[in-house]
């Protein structure tokens, strides 16, 4: 039976057959509920990708977002792969579970249950809070607050440019990183504040605002997310935590700004030096090719406005192919994401779409092969869970796919009111 390759070119195809893909579905063939899966289709994750995973509540977009994962880590060059998961839901976790609850599904697929090796990352300061709700967890990161540019903070803060806060936060973080560079701490910043002669209603004001950043519980005296980036790595930012927190989305995309600025910054330096390498007939990885997934993505790369993250992500949205990252971006209402995300995505996985101002913003990024419009592939899936249409720039051909279901415990469905 033939087999379809998403994200592939067709000299890779040439070159590499299956080499460096994962199962991901199978080719859906006939409309609605005459619909019967056909031909295998498989994901390319040998190269950089910017992908999209979309779907209305309960269609499966994060459950399709855990399979891309599960294939990357288990691929044929698992070894030169990291995966980063960026949960702001805090469920996750669970792909350490085999998926039990669907033997007979996965027998259907000729797939067994199987739990991953993830590491759970939560901010070092809130352990409290993960202990106390028995929310598992496995390791704890902090960031260096020397990191953050004076516009990440101001954004963190939802400061306006132009208030007189901001004037001394600039003046503040500009003496601080001339004096110090990239070892000072909150201390150091609190300390800055009140050197300079402002109004005292503003020292006091963003004095209040740099105490409360300690209580987010993120900062310490060095960054540390590096292991992150290890070979084989399968690991999840926790960030749930912040959730119901007033502001809790703008420390969300701080947390995710400064971790993709770190990543895009080491993969660029890696990248010099295994082109270095080729030059001299050497093959050598230097550092994995990095994969991040971001659920409710359009709450760190918004349609209007900036987040923390905005800046970094575009960046990687657009040069990262270069360097050797990839972006899987994941929401329920793509016509809330950033349209410069949306236009650069060379694969896109759309489950079922209702909203018209969604479908409408997918459909500005149609492009000239589809035969039809949006609305009227989505339209013709079968009512199932999973179903959904792939289109793949790469191959200029568009896919209606049955995804297939996880090898691992997906915790995110919705709960019933019924007992077995």
């Amino acid at each position: 039976m033939p087999k379809i390759s998403v994200g592939r070119s067709e000299e890779d195809k040439e070159e590499h057959g299956l080499d460096g893909t994962g199962m991901i579905g199978k080719h859906l063939v006939g409309e609605n509920e005459e619909a019967h899966q056909a031909n295998p289709v498989y994901f390319d994750v040998a190269k950089p990708h910017v992908v999209g995973v979309f779907g209305k509540r309960g269609t499966g977009k994060s459950y399709s977002m855990g399979t891309i994962a599960e294939e990357i880590h288990t691929a044929d060059i698992s070894e030169n792969l990291s995966t980063i998961i960026i949960d702001p839901m805090g469920i996750y976790w669970s792909m350490r579970r085999p998926n039990e609850q669907d033997v007979s599904i996965l027998d259907q697929w000729d797939m067994k249950p199987k739990g991953f090796d993830v590491d759970v990352y939560i901010p070092k300061g809130k352990v409290k809070d993960f202990d106390e709700k028995e929310m598992p967890y496995d390791n704890t990161f902090t960031l260096n607050p020397a990191e953050l540019t004076a516009e990440e903070w101001r954004m963190a803060f939802a400061l306006e440019e132009d208030s007189e806060q901001n004037i001394l936060l600039e003046r503040v973080i500009g003496e601080l990183d001339e004096e110090f560079g990239d070892s000072y701490r909150i201390e150091h910043i609190l300390k800055a504040i009140n050197s300079f002669d402002f109004d005292e209603k503003t020292v006091k004001a963003l004095e209040n605002r740099f105490r409360n950043a300690e209580d987010w519980g993120i900062f310490g005296e060095e960054s540390s997310l590096d292991k992150l980036t290890e070979r084989e790595e399968l690991s999840v930012v926790d960030v749930s935590v912040f959730g119901q927190m007033s502001g809790g989305t703008r420390v969300q995309s701080l947390v995710v700004g400064i971790l993709a600025k770190r990543i895009l910054r080491r993969r660029m330096a890696a990248r010099r030096l295994e082109e270095l390498d080729e030059m001299q007939g050497l093959d050598r990885n230097e550092m994995p090719i990095v994969w991040m997934f971001i659920d409710e993505a359009h709450e760190f790369l918004p349609a209007h406005g900036e987040t923390a993250a905005s800046s970094t992500l575009l960046r990687w949205v657009k040069i990262g192919r270069e360097p050797g990252v990839s972006l899987c971006l994941c929401t329920q209402q793509p016509a809330k994401l950033n349209p410069n995300a949306l236009s650069q995505m060379d694969v896109l996985l759309s489950h079922r779409l209702t909203a018209k101002q969604d479908i409408e913003a997918l459909g500005e990024i149609m492009q000239t092969y589809m035969r039809y419009d949006l609305k009227h592939y989505i339209e013709a899936l079968p009512d199932r869970k999973g179903t959904g249409i792939v289109m793949d720039d790469n191959s200029e051909r568009i896919y209606p796919v049955q995804m297939r279901p996880r090898r691992s415990w997906h915790a995110g469905g919705t709960p019933d009111a019924f007992n077995d």
